[in-house]
């Protein structure tokens, strides 16, 4: 069980001074890390990957605004496998769709986005929140039509189980759905299901044990820890949550840690 950290939860500390962050991520015990805007393609890829080679870190995974990826292809998987990506990680945004027919064409976008990917060693996963589990075409919601129509060699899907939950979805259910084709797990964790304010991984009602025995069966291979809006020190929240993982996961964690 390897986990990452995504570097949205502590962006403010990395829009301030990213390489004092980034060395901080490390000091909180994490080896790995998912991007999620600066200082990723705002530098060159050598040069961010020495720097996370320096500070013991390893790239796994970029978040990327599905424009961004459908207008510069190759610009950016250039720059994703010369940083040592193994995903790249976009969201088309769903909320204009109206037929199934715009479905069949955006499920072939991403298939050739998908391919252009793995030409370049990578995998493309795509990210939800809750609108894609909300908004249905023809009684089914458009997640799952993607699922369908996408094909599993090129896309992926990496599940976001608090807004699975948001939506009023079992997240178990669905990464059981998605067997073999969630490489990439984003762990947050619910307050309650009242408010549905998010709470630091481990401080809220989502069953992690059930998650991630849902996740290591369908073939999960990067857990990613992550908090849009974290109390206090964002690092210091994000070292909390990775060692509630490590206290309730133990052992199982020890491959995705950064070792001393």
């Amino acid at each position: 069980m390897r986990v990452a950290l995504q570097l949205y939860t502590v962006r403010d500390q990395v829009a301030a001074q990213w390489q004092r962050a980034l060395r901080r991520v490390a000091e909180a015990g994490y080896g790995a890390v998912e991007f999620a805007g600066h200082p990723f393609m705002n530098m060159g890829a050598m040069e961010l990957k020495g720097f996370l080679e320096q500070v013991g870190l390893q790239p796994v995974s970029a978040h990327i605004a599905y424009r961004s990826l459908r207008e510069n292809p190759d610009g950016v998987l250039r720059y994703s496998s010369e940083l040592g990506l193994e995903f790249v990680v976009t969201e088309p945004d769903t909320r204009s769709i109206s037929s199934e027919g715009e479905l069949d064409g955006l499920a072939a976008e991403m298939d050739r986005l998908g391919m252009e990917a793995a030409e370049r060693g990578l995998r493309l996963a795509m990210h939800n929140h809750s609108v894609q589990f909300e908004r249905s075409i023809g009684g089914k919601p458009i997640y799952w039509h993607l699922v369908e129509k996408t094909d599993p060699r090129y896309v992926f899907f990496q599940p976001d189980v608090y807004w699975v939950k948001y939506a009023g979805f079992d997240p178990v259910a669905v990464i059981s759905s998605l067997r073999g084709r969630c490489p990439l797990l984003h762990l947050k964790d619910m307050k309650d299901e009242r408010t549905r304010e998010m709470a630091e991984v481990g401080q809220g009602v989502i069953d992690f044990e059930a998650v991630i025995s849902a996740a290591e069966k369908s073939g999960a291979e990067w857990y990613i820890v992550e908090h849009d809006h974290p109390p206090g020190d964002s690092i210091e929240s994000a070292r909390r949550m990775l060692e509630y993982l490590k206290a309730r996961f133990g052992g199982s964690l020890q491959q995705g840690l950064r070792r001393a």
